[in-house]
């Protein structure tokens, strides 16, 4: 299995990923499969041989002690029906950088099924100890709160709760992100260091060395200064006064004590913290020097697996789930793309209604997001680009194989939702205008112009200089009529509507026009449909299916969304789009609130 190694001491380049054997649980433990890793401010300091005196690590060793994933197997003594279990687990000895891990059975609590897995680690180990702080400190209404690091992984989880409490909290953190991060957990005020001033009931310093000295000055006689933080290299740099000083031991746990309270953090709504970096675990030494730089906004983790959407049946929406897979790997020509939109299209349901399926299969074509792995014999890509295009299959996931040669770079006045809207749509739509010949001064029919096909081809014929008209529901005439389409509603009388003669034909919509469309032009040979295979071929009208992914020019055209749905509700979004009469495209967002 992979993990990565401490390999010496020294900058975050010691950090490498080596091949270990895969650990068997013993007697009182769980093995894990683990899923996401929290990485820890604590873990970059080890790493750089700092606290020797305290944590004995030598290289070379795999650090972590927070992660989120699933019960594999268990050993004697643990109950067996914990195998299977999502869990989140702290790990006292270190060892999580790793794809399994096993610990203690007293350090793993359960992680409900509504709280995502990456969601989990990044608070397994914050999360108990902002709770453990936050009651330590007895707040109440109106209680003058400072909290230094404000914009770290603790300090937020710290602002959220003393806030919540009806503490008036003053937030304190270098860099404009992190201290709007701070403001959107309720802090009251948020400052620079070099602005800190005022008097304080409570402090808390996740800061330590001279700027905790600072904030201690500030607590007002009587008052409580918690010192459980040392980024800057040392605790807080204070000569005691009238002020308690609680240190290191309030976040120090038994392990009946941690898993009380990592119990109430999983269940808990009001604790959050911001996820300011994820990268998979080979690129373990980008999360260290974000943290060594100071300037990452909350929490970093690394991602060992993927989410996918996959049916293992043909069916309804019903059958698709929401699976945990391996994170996939590129090979030669391939890049992996950290997925944060993915388009959904007729195709994706029609292939899970009636295409074979043998074992899981994936669904949705077109993605956007960002270059995340690069495969061999790939130029021309970096890492962290942002990117869209076409893919084979598996759209629908956090993460997914893409051929370098068929993605495009995202132009930055593009979001990644309108960039997922347009791979399929555009290629089709350039496939079957030249499939039609269609010249300047022609007038097109486009059925079901509304849609995401429709509205491409219909762009890209009004550039040619050809007149467009469309079927679509009223609803939608007037934004056709601002595109330059002349539109006109389905039905019986469509004939009568359509005011002139139409040279071509592309039916989008499969709701049996063809014998129509071969009327209006006179020839099958001037019509395409993408929709109707087999009245397609009782006429003589091509039928066009998709062709060569490769690069789009993205400038041409602009598809209006019509719907966007999370990850999560893939079925609903695949349901949505087999109701059909939409503006636009469905889209399933898949990033949620993490970053990729």
């Amino acid at each position: 299995m992979n993990v990565i190694e401490v390999t010496k001491f020294g900058g975050p380049e010691v950090l490498e990923l080596r091949q270990a054997p895969e650990p068997q649980p013993g007697p009182g433990q769980v093995l894990i499969g683990v899923s996401v890793v929290d990485v820890m401010s604590l873990d970059a300091q080890l790493r750089t041989g700092w606290g020797r005196e305290w944590f004995p690590n030598e290289p070379p060793f795999v650090p972590g002690t927070g992660v989120a994933g699933r019960v594999l197997s268990v050993g004697e003594g643990v109950d067996p029906g914990w195998a299977g279990r999502r869990v989140a687990a702290f790990l006292p000895g270190g060892g999580g950088y790793a794809e399994q891990v096993v610990t203690g059975a007293e350090t793993v609590v359960e992680v409900p099924d509504e709280v995502p897995l990456w969601r989990a680690a990044s608070l397994i180990q914050v999360g108990p100890a902002a709770l453990s702080l936050v009651e330590a400190a007895g707040l109440t209404a109106g209680t003058r709160v400072l909290v230094t690091g404000a914009g770290g992984a603790l300090g937020l989880p710290i602002v959220r709760l003393a806030s919540a409490a009806g503490a008036h909290v003053t937030a304190a953190a270098h860099g404009a992100a992190k201290r709007q991060a701070a403001l959107d957990m309720g802090a009251a005020q948020a400052v620079d260091y070099a602005e800190l001033g005022g008097r304080f009931d409570v402090v808390f310093d996740g800061i330590g060395g001279e700027v905790g000295g600072a904030a201690y000055e500030l607590v007002e006689p009587g008052g409580t200064f918690f010192a459980y933080g040392a980024p800057s290299g040392s605790t807080a740099q204070i000569q005691p006064g009238t002020a308690r000083v609680v240190g290191m031991e309030q976040v120090q746990f038994a392990p009946d004590e941690f898993g009380r309270l990592a119990r109430r953090v999983m269940a808990d709504d009001r604790l959050a913290t911001v996820v300011g970096l994820a990268v998979p675990l080979e690129r373990a030494s980008e999360a260290h020097a974000a943290l060594d730089r100071r300037e990452l906004v909350g929490k970093a983790l690394l991602l060992v697996t993927a989410q996918a959407a996959r049916y293992r049946a043909n069916g309804g929406p019903e059958v698709l789930t929401l699976d945990e897979i391996p994170l996939p790997q590129p090979g030669p020509g391939q890049v992996r793309v950290a997925v944060r939109a993915a388009g959904v299209n007729p195709i994706d349901w029609k292939l899970r209604r009636g295409a074979p399926v043998d074992g899981p299969r994936g669904t949705g074509l077109e993605l956007a997001g960002t270059i995340d792995a690069i495969g061999p014999e790939v130029t021309g890509w970096r890492l962290g680009q942002p990117v869209f295009g076409q893919i084979e299959s598996g759209a629908a996931a956090t993460h997914a194989i893409a051929d370098a040669a068929a993605l495009t770079p995202k132009p930055d006045e593009l979001t990644y939702e309108e960039a997922a809207a347009l791979p399929v749509a555009i290629e089709t739509a350039e496939r079957t205008l030249r499939l039609l010949g269609l010249q300047p001064g022609q007038t097109l029919l486009i059925h079901a112009v509304a849609g995401g096909v429709g509205l491409a081809a219909a762009q890209l014929a009004i550039a040619r200089g050809a007149k467009v008209v469309g079927t679509a529901s009223e609803r939608h005439h007037p934004y056709l009529r601002d595109l330059g389409v002349h539109p006109v509603t389905y039905g019986e009388g469509l004939e009568e509507r359509l005011q002139g003669p139409v040279d071509r034909v592309l039916d989008a919509s499969g709701r049996g026009e063809l014998e129509l469309s071969v009327r209006l032009t006179g020839d099958p040979a001037k019509v395409v449909s993408i929709a109707d295979p087999v009245n397609a071929a009782k006429l003589g009208v091509r039928f066009s299916r998709g062709g060569t992914r490769g690069p789009l020019p993205a400038h041409a055209v602009r598809i209006p969304i019509a719907e966007v749905f999370p990850l999560e509700r893939i079925a609903d979004a695949h349901r949505r789009s087999e109701e059909g009469h939409l503006l636009g495209k469905i889209v399933v967002n898949t990033e949620a609130t993490l970053p990729r």
